[in-house]
C-alpha cells in the first residue's frame, strides 16, 4: 500500500504507556493462570497489582508533558485523562487485593476475574483519554462486556445470573442509545471528533442542529445508563446485589468514574447545546439524588443499600458537571471511589461456604467478631454521610459550593437536604454493627485476608487523607470544561 496515500498515524508511544501495560499485565495473569499449577489465585492478585503500579507509575511520569494527541488525534494527553486514569488503576488494584479471599468463599474463584477485571480497566482508560466517538466506544463496550462476564462469574447462583443477564440485556439497549446518538453527531458534523460539535452547530442551518440534538440527547440516554442516573438506574441495585461482591466494588468505582468523565469530555464540546442538555440533566439530577436516597431508607440488605446510596452519589455528580466545575466532581469521584470500593470489601465477609448473605442482621455485632474491618467500615460510613473532616464532607462541599456560585439555588438545596436524609440509613448501619446483638451466636469470626485488610485500611485512610488535603487537592483537580485539545 501506498505509504503517501494513507500515511500512517504520528504515535506518541509513552502515551500509551499506561494503558499498554495494563492491557499486557491482563495477558501475563491468563498466561500464568493457564500454565502454572495453583491452589488459590494470590499470585494474580498481586501480579495486577504490581501491573497497575507500574501503569500508575508512567501516568505519574506523563504528568508534566503537556497536552497532546496521539494515533491522529483518536487519544488524547491532557491533565483530566491522567487524573482520570490513576483513579481507575487505584480503584482497580484496590478490588484486586480482597479478591481471592472473597471468591474462594463464595466457591467462584476463578482466575479469568484478574484479566477481565484488568481489560475492563483498559476500556475505561480508553474512553476517559480520547475525544473520538469511535475510539470511546470501543472503550465502552471493551468495559461493559468484561462487566457482563464479571456479573455471573458466581455460576449457578441464582441471584448472579439474573444480574448478569439483566445488566447484558440493558446494558445492550442502552449502548444502542448511545452508538444511534453518536451516528447523529457524525450525521451532523461530519466527523467522529468532540470538538467539531460547536462548530457544527454554530455554521449549520436548522437541519443539522436537529441531528445534533437528537445526537446528544441519546449519548445522555447511554452515559445515564452507565453512571446510574434515574431513570437509567433500573438495573443497579439487582446488580450490584446479585454479582459478587469484589464485581460489584470494581463496577461502581471504574464504571462510575469512566462515566462521568466521558460526560465532562462531551458536554464540555457541547456548550453550545447547553440550552438543550442543561435541563434534562438538571431534571436528571433533582430525580436520582431524591429516588436515590428514598430508596435506599427502605432498604434491609446493605449491597442493595449501597446501590441505592451510589445512585444518589451520582445525583450529586451531576450537580458538579452542571455548575462546570471539574476540580469538584473529580474531587467527588475521589473520594467516592475510596468509600465505595472500601464498603463493598467489609460486606463481603458475609461471604460463607459459597452463599452470601448481605442483611443489616449478617453484621449485627461485628465489632465483637472482627473488630479491624467493623472500625475501617464505620470509617467510610462517617465519609459517606458526609461528616467531617473525611473527603465525603469536603466533596459534598464543594459541590454545594459550585452550585451556588453558578446560581443554581435549588439544586444545592436539594443537595443539602439529601445529603441530611442519607445520614439515616448509615447510621442505621453502624448501630448493627455497634449497638444491636447478634440473632444468632456466629459459629466463627469472618476471617479478613491481608488483601483484605490492606484495602480496606487504605481506603479508610484514604478518604481522611484526602479529607485533610481538600484544598490542595481540589485546586489540583481544578481544569476548564473543554471536550476537545
Amino acid at each position: 500500500m501506498d505509504s503517501t496515500l494513507f500515511p500512517p498515524p504520528s504515535i506518541e508511544w509513552p502515551l500509551l504507556l499506561p494503558l499498554l501495560v495494563v492491557v499486557g499485565t491482563g495477558v501475563i495473569v491468563l498466561l500464568w493462570d493457564l500454565f502454572v499449577p495453583h491452589r488459590n489465585h494470590v499470585m494474580h492478585a498481586w501480579l495486577s497489582v504490581a501491573g497497575l503500579g507500574a501503569a500508575a507509575y508512567f501516568s505519574v511520569l506523563s504528568w508534566a508533558r503537556p497536552d497532546a494527541t496521539t494515533f491522529a488525534g483518536a487519544l488524547t494527553h491532557d491533565r483530566l485523562s491522567v487524573i482520570a486514569n490513576l483513579l481507575l488503576i487505584g480503584a482497580t488494584a484496590l478490588s484486586v487485593m480482597f479478591a481471592d479471599a472473597y471468591l474462594r468463599e463464595r466457591k467462584a474463584n476463578y482466575g479469568e476475574f484478574y484479566p477481565l477485571a484488568l481489560w475492563a480497566t483498559a476500556g475505561a482508560m480508553l474512553m476517559v483519554s480520547t475525544t473520538d466517538l469511535i475510539v470511546l466506544f470501543l472503550g465502552l463496550e471493551t468495559l461493559s462486556v468484561a462487566l457482563y462476564v464479571l456479573s455471573g462469574m458466581c455460576r449457578g447462583d441464582r441471584r448472579s445470573d439474573e444480574a448478569a443477564i439483566k445488566y447484558f440485556l440493558l446494558g445492550a439497549f442502552a449502548s444502542g442509545f448511545l452508538l444511534f446518538g453518536m451516528a447523529m453527531i457524525y450525521g451532523g458534523t461530519g466527523t467522529s471528533r468532540l470538538e467539531d460539535i460547536a462548530t457544527a452547530w454554530m455554521i449549520g442551518d436548522r437541519s443539522i442542529r436537529i441531528f445534533l440534538t437528537a445526537g446528544i440527547t441519546l449519548m445522555l440516554v447511554g452515559l445515564g445508563f452507565k453512571a446510574a442516573l434515574v431513570p437509567f438506574h433500573w438495573w443497579t441495585p439487582d446488580v450490584y446485589h446479585g454479582a459478587p461482591t469484589s464485581v460489584t466494588a470494581y463496577m461502581a468505582a471504574v464504571a462510575k468514574t469512566a462515566a462521568f468523565v466521558t460526560l465532562i469530555r462531551v458536554l464540555g464540546a457541547a456548550v453550545p447545546l447547553q440550552d438543550v442538555w442543561s435541563p434534562i440533566l438538571t431534571t436528571l439530577a433533582l430525580l436520582t439524588m431524591t429516588f436515590g436516597n428514598l430508596w435506599a431508607l427502605a432498604q434491609n440488605d446493605v449491597k442493595r443499600m449501597l446501590a441505592y446510596s451510589s445512585i444518589a452519589h451520582a445525583g450529586y455528580m451531576l450537580v458538579g458537571v452542571l455548575a462546570g466545575d471539574v476540580g469538584a466532581v473529580v474531587y467527588y469521584l475521589v473520594a467516592y471511589s475510596l468509600m465505595t470500593v472500601g464498603s463493598f470489601a467489609v460486606v463481603g465477609l458475609t461471604a460463607r461456604g459459597g452463599k452470601e448473605s448481605s442483611s443489616y442482621g449478617d453484621l449485627r455485632g461485628l465489632w465483637k467478631r472482627a473488630p479491624f474491618a467493623a472500625l475501617m467500615l464505620l470509617v467510610l460510613l462517617v465519609s459517606l454521610a458526609g461528616i467531617p473532616p473525611t473527603a465525603g464532607f469536603w466533596g459534598k462541599w464543594f459541590l454545594f459550593l459550585a452550585a451556588l456560585r453558578t446560581d443554581m439555588i435549588g439544586l444545592a438545596i436539594v443537595l443539602a437536604v439529601n445529603s441530611i436524609v442519607s445520614v439515616y440509613y448509615y447510621l442505621r448501619l453502624v448501630l448493627s454493627m455497634y449497638v444491636e446483638e447478634e440473632l444468632v451466636e456466629s459459629t466463627r469470626p469472618p476471617a479478613m485476608s491481608a488483601g483484605l485488610a490492606l484495602a480496606t485500611l487504605a481506603c479508610a485512610a484514604g478518604v481522611i487523607y484526602v479529607g485533610l488535603t481538600a484544598g490542595s487537592l481540589q485546586r489540583l483537580f481544578t481544569m476548564p470544561m473543554v471536550g476537545g485539545s
